[in-house]
């Protein structure tokens, strides 16, 4: 009979539970095609437009779409994991969370659309982690209760003034409302001023994205850039490395004020 301390014990357990997320996570990327492809079109239409064709047909193949998000979630749930384990709530509630996220960056990649139920179904969770947070007095994400409502505020002017902005300046409609929804979601989250890093990383994942295009010799004329999926890629980060996320800052914020 094979014997093992506390700590060895430990390391077994971690490992069955992370081998057990990647099973888990092919079965939900599974099922979260078979509801995006179930939804009703007008979720993926802007309030005044009419369903089109494309909308009637499938939306989303397990070949390549079901692996790719098999593949996220596989690698998000372990890390979210190994970030907060010994907390049940927060595993449980980020690992929804990153269910939501794949789809929502999918809608926004084929139609340009956030719609307002995944939106909402991460209102909620994001509200329910900061309630948690607070209440339980963990404060990982929150130093006070102002926090999430300073989070959410400061994603909501912030898109609004890009939104407002791009307009003016291109003569039509640069960012729709829903990302500007989907970032106050985020606020909700992150709190303040953390919200402003995620805010970064989803400048700088774009901006990364726009360089490759550069590099691959493709066209950026008239380049229409969603961003909720980089928001998305965000989020995931920001959940699965919180707490190196924040630590780096207070870093670099140290090297500004030498």
């Amino acid at each position: 009979m094979i014997s093992l301390n506390s700590a060895e014990a430990g390391l077994v357990y971690d490992a069955v539970v992370c081998l057990f997320c990647i099973p888990a996570a092919a079965v939900l990327a599974n099922l979260s095609v078979g509801l995006f492809n179930a939804l009703p079109a007008r979720w993926f239409c802007d309030y005044d437009e009419q369903p089109g064709e494309d909308l009637s047909r499938k939306r989303l193949f397990f070949k390549p779409h079901g692996i790719w998000i098999a593949v996220a979630l596989s690698l998000s749930f372990i890390l979210i994991y190994l970030q907060y384990k010994g907390d049940l709530f927060f595993f449980f509630a980020f690992c929804a969370a990153a269910v939501v996220l794949p789809m929502i960056a999918a809608a926004d990649s084929k139609y340009f659309i956030i719609p307002d139920q995944f939106t909402l179904v991460l209102f909620v969770i994001f509200a329910a982690v900061s309630g948690y947070d607070l209440l339980s007095g963990t404060r990982l994400f929150h130093t006070g209760w102002l926090s999430p409502l300073y989070g959410a505020a400061a994603g909501l002017i912030l898109m609004l003034l890009f939104a407002v902005v791009g307009r003016i300046a291109y003569r039509k409609e640069a960012m729709g409302f829903g990302d500007v929804k989907l970032f106050a979601a985020a606020g909700i989250l992150t709190g303040f001023p953390s919200f402003f890093l995620v805010f970064l990383m989803t400048v700088f994942l774009a901006f990364f994205y726009i360089v490759s295009l550069l590099l691959r010799r493709r066209p950026i004329r008239n380049l229409y850039l969603p961003l909720g999926p980089y928001l998305c890629l965000s989020l995931l980060l920001f959940m699965a490395f919180h707490r190196q996320i924040e630590s780096f800052a207070v870093w670099y914020m140290s090297l500004l004020n030498m």
